[in-house]
């Protein structure tokens, strides 16, 4: 049988000093000091500019509220729903109060189901468009009211110059594939995750012919249409090198990235006669 033994005060007292130190390096490791992240809306430009402490770190495409019914100040947020009602029998979703009935959330539902998106008042994104919340693409919202908790300081001002690019918002149309989605929902289910930009070439620009008198540019567009994820038409790059006064078969690759992150590339031939 073993004796209950005392440990000596002093060793205690190491053992404490010891895990108290632990404790600040675990809390240092994990950023428990990182600064807080702050928003500001500013309704001249409908962007929002995600700030950690001084340092703009994000930029979201919005629509703020038409007719200047969205306040200006300062505010601080509070509650958050993954769905809510709103004014005019519709829902959004990723909902955060910012003050009163002034919230971020996303572009209207009919219903609370994902498949009932208005897209026509989606394609309004980066114009005043709601009735006084801040709008935004799902995965905009989504982030906001993933990262940052209540008590967020919110800034909505008049106007100014955003501190980081405006994101663009890809359109959709009622020809879209899933017009009724929004195509930034993280929604496993959406139907937009299996789609991407494409490019198409008509089979006779597949493999084409120029001579060095030809306007090579002219020549290398003809025939080729680039399509972002949703359908719309799209800019698209071309990677090639072709000295103008040496005959042979060139590969010609064409490329473009959608503002959804999503990229495709094609290739194609040009012999030089």
């Amino acid at each position: 049988m073993f004796k209950n033994k005392k440990t000596p005060l002093g060793f205690t007292i190491l053992l404490l000093s010891i895990a108290l130190c632990m404790g600040i390096w675990v809390c240092h490791a994990f950023g428990e000091n990182t600064p807080a992240y702050s928003i500001t809306v500013n309704k001249a430009t409908n962007c929002v500019t995600v700030y950690q402490g001084d340092e703009p770190v994000k930029a979201f495409i919005c629509s703020v509220g038409k007719n200047g019914s969205t306040p200006s100040g300062t505010f601080k947020t509070s509650d958050k729903y993954q769905w809510r009602a709103l004014y005019g029998n519709v829902y959004g979703q990723y909902a955060t109060r910012i003050t009163g009935h002034i919230l971020f959330h996303s572009v209207y539902y009919k219903s609370q189901n994902k498949n009932t998106l208005q897209y026509g008042e989606y394609n309004k994104l980066g114009t005043a468009a709601s009735a006084g919340c801040i709008r935004l693409a799902v995965k905009d919202c989504k982030w906001i009211y993933d990262n940052c908790p209540s008590g967020t300081t919110v800034r909505i001002i008049n106007s100014g110059t955003d501190p980081l690019p405006r994101p663009k918002s890809i359109m959709l149309m009622e020809k879209s594939k899933y017009p009724t989605w929004d195509p930034t929902d993280p929604d496993p289910n959406n139907p937009w995750a299996n789609e991407a930009p494409s490019i198409e070439i008509s089979e006779y620009e597949k493999e084409r012919e120029a001579s060095p008198l030809m306007d090579l540019g002219e020549v290398l567009h003809e025939g080729v249409v680039a399509y972002d994820t949703c359908g719309n038409v799209m800019h698209y790059d071309i990677s090639c090198n072709i000295p103008k006064d040496v005959p042979g078969k060139y590969e010609v690759k064409y490329f473009c990235t959608d503002t959804l992150g999503r990229s495709a590339e094609k290739t194609s031939y040009l012999i030089l006669k």
